[in-house]
């Protein structure tokens, strides 16, 4: 595995540094950073015009450096682009088992630098060498007192819990130099990724006992399939991945083939396997090092539901926190009657009592502060306690010591308490060094920005529910049956054909037959009972209501018989060419309570989602719709289905009967199971509409769609 190899990179016993100098540069820079770091290791400077760099002895040559006896374990290589590959070579040469390069040009500038690149990937793989990069800036490993970063080191870093990948040199940098406060355990950047990927650097975090929260920066996951395992071996070791994914642009849509293709894109199909996995997706790094802090703090001590009892010192903010926390998985219940009888013996007799609460009183907060956040902790209903409190750095003298009343209470109450306290100040402009120095000592999270910290809560919440739930489960039984009836190549099956293949995953369809003339499908009107629909079966005319070759209602033997004559006609005149499988007769369905869509489309990296939506063509106009990634759980199936705004229309809207909602979950789960025993060849599918019947009469699948790839 490359990650168990990963030391060579991210803790060398030795560094070769190619290209080093005492002239400004990276290749001064490196070693002037190992020395920072307090790097333990031995360094080697490597530079035919030099002798000596920065007092250290410099070779001219890897082979130099062998030649005097020392060994290497990293090479760092200063140099342009078409010096990288010769000096990889030499260090394969003297046995060294990694390398990293800062150069540029390589296959971000065209093809001859993807040809640089692919000689580079060939040379490490047949040397069995890790390299990080091209074209990035290195890393920083403050818990190992290690790193190859070509720009300077920020000298406020610190050792931390915390481990850091982006794909992009700059936003590292920019993390690196954020001065959050958060202690990081790695910080590395990778850049092209020709040989060691984020995937790679996620999983090596993963195993590091001194890693607590691993964050990421990706642009795009180039072994989508490989986040399936890292993202299940961190829910094994409850190591939280925090995730900000570039990208949102739509795939390509497939309206004209499938309906489902106009509801969902690419970007979704992603963000919906990122919840399945337990990946906490953030929009920006504001949110992610709040997350980050607060995770990092309160691994061991997670909330066990949603309920959050809040203090603050202020009205206003109360109605700020009730508008931003509104769309968030937050809630505020009411205090217990004995929690608000003993608030209203500390509180003047004008002050309300709610949640969050408004603790200002008659303003002796030195006296009764600590008290509200006791109760606040003694609540049976308290998942989690939230003390609001702006404490940024330019107060006054007299304001910090009355806000260390605060912040002392909120650590002293949560050194007495299981539940975790959080605080949070609503600029995000820095906090007071003094308050920050109690809270830290504390070991109590101080979040920053009222938007971001709420945020960061919810994101604590989801996670610890996720850990609650079962772990997904990926495995599917192959049906057997089903792959015999697909055919070679893309093709895009017809109703009829489409109905089969759904039917044999247990979804229900129409009970019909197709006819292949008047007298059959006459006989067939009588077997089945009336109204019946009829409707052209051919592979060339997809859109059939376009074509006119769908009649429904027909309500006895005449009209059955001049709705034949006509669909067929109707198909010859819309495309005389096309090939006529049959005619499709069937009974109609009774009144249903609500229609539905069921599909399936396919992202070509991180492969096929079922989307659910209710409403029937409303449901394109208005996207009300939920995302799953397949097999998919009855739970899941439930919980997508209510989060659906239509979802009102299936238990008893206006009068309407109660839906089956039971046979509309087992239907969802089916095409789960269908979409993953099919993943390698399924391409698209509408399930569209299906009927939803009262309650204990099941679900219709009335129409189908399966498109089909190579």
């Amino acid at each position: 595995m490359v990650h168990e190899k990963l030391k060579y990179l991210f803790r060398p016993a030795s560094i070769a540094v190619v290209g080093a100098s005492e002239k400004p540069g990276p290749g001064l820079q490196v070693i002037e950073n190992l020395r920072f770091l307090g790097y333990e290791g031995d360094i080697y400077p490597v530079n035919p015009k030099y002798e000596e760099v920065l007092d250290l002895p410099c070779f001219s040559s890897l082979s130099a450096l062998k030649a005097a006896g020392h060994s290497v374990d990293m090479v760092a290589i200063l140099l342009g682009k078409q010096n990288v590959i010769p000096v990889m070579e030499e260090a394969a040469s003297i046995g060294a088992k990694a390398g990293w390069a800062f150069a540029a040009g390589f296959g971000e500038a065209g093809e001859e630098g993807k040809v640089l690149e692919q000689k580079l990937q060939e040379l490490c793989r047949k040397n069995d060498m890790l390299f990080l990069g091209p074209n990035c800036v290195g890393y920083l490993n403050p818990n190992d007192k290690s790193g190859t970063y070509s720009a300077p080191a920020p000298k406020e870093i610190r050792a931390g819990n915390i481990g850091m990948v982006a794909q992009s040199g700059y936003l590292g940098l920019a993390v690196a130099n954020s001065n959050r406060g958060i202690g990081f355990s790695l910080l590395c950047t990778t850049g092209n990724e020709v040989v060691v990927d984020a995937l790679d650097c996620i999983s090596y975090m993963l195993e590091d006992d001194g890693t607590d929260v691993v964050l990421a920066f990706i642009e795009q996951f180039r072994r989508p399939q490989e986040l399936v395992k890292v993202a299940k071996r961190a829910r094994e070791l409850g190591k939280p991945i925090i995730l900000i994914k570039v990208g949102k642009s739509a795939m390509a849509q497939r309206a004209t083939v499938a309906h489902t293709g106009a509801l969902a894109g690419s970007d979704d199909v992603q963000h919906a396997l990122f919840e399945k996995l337990g990946v906490i997706r953030v929009n920006d790094f504001d949110e992610m090092f709040e997350t980050a802090e607060l995770l990092a703090r309160m691994k061991k001590r997670l909330p066990k539901g949603n309920r959050v009892f809040g203090i603050t010192l202020s009205g206003g903010v109360i109605s700020l926190m009730g508008d931003l926390s509104d769309p968030l998985n937050i809630s505020f219940p009411k205090w217990s009657k004995d929690g608000e009888q003993r608030l209203r013996e500390l509180l003047p007799d004008f002050s309300g009592v709610a949640n969050p609460l408004d603790a200002w009183g008659s303003g002796k907060i030195e006296q009764t502060y600590e008290h509200y956040v006791k109760i606040a902790a003694e609540e049976p209903e308290a998942d989690l306690l939230l003390v609001v409190q702006d404490v940024p750095g330019g107060m006054a003298p007299r304001q910090v010591e009355q806000y260390k009343v605060v912040a002392n209470a909120t650590v002293r109450i949560a050194q007495q308490t299981d539940k975790p306290v959080v605080m949070l100040s609503n600029q995000s402009s820095g906090f007071n060094a003094d308050i920050k120095e109690i809270m830290d000592k504390g070991d109590v999270p101080l979040l920053q920005g009222t938007r971001e910290g709420l945020t960061a809560v919810h994101n604590l919440i989801w996670y610890a529910d996720f850990l609650r739930r079962p772990a997904p489960d990926f495995s599917v039984q192959p049906n057997q049956k089903a792959h015999a009836m697909l055919p070679q190549g893309k093709v895009v099956l017809n109703e009829f054909d489409s109905k089969r293949l759904v039917a044999e995953y247990g979804v229900p369809v129409t009970k019909e037959h197709l006819c292949s003339s008047k007298e059959e499908a006459l006989s067939k009107a009588e077997e089945f009972g009336y109204p019946i629909v009829v409707k052209l079966i051919s592979n060339d005319i997809q859109h059939k209501t376009e074509a006119g070759v769908v009649r429904l209602n027909l309500k006895d033997k005449d009209a059955v018989g001049a709705a034949y004559d006509e669909v067929v006609r109707n198909a010859q005149e819309y495309n005389p060419d096309a090939e006529v499988q049959g005619v499709l007769c069937y009974k109609m369905i009774e009144e249903p309570v609500a229609e539905a869509i069921v599909g399936v489309i396919s992202d070509p990296y991180f492969g096929p989602a079922v989307v659910f939506g209710l409403g029937g063509v409303m449901v394109e106009v208005i996207k009300d719709r939920a995302l799953l990634i397949p097999p998919i759980s009855r739970e899941e199936a439930r919980e997508a289905i209510d989060s659906t705004k239509g979802s009102k229309l299936l238990y008893g809207f206006r009068g309407k009967p109660q839906a089956d909602i039971e046979a509309l979950v087992d239907v969802v789960v089916r095409a789960g199971e269908m979409t993953a025993d099919l993943a390698q060849r399924i391409d698209a599918l509408d399930i569209n509409p299906l009927l939803i019947l009262p309650e204990g009469k099941g679900v219709v699948a009335v129409d189908a769609l399966v498109a089909l790839r190579e």
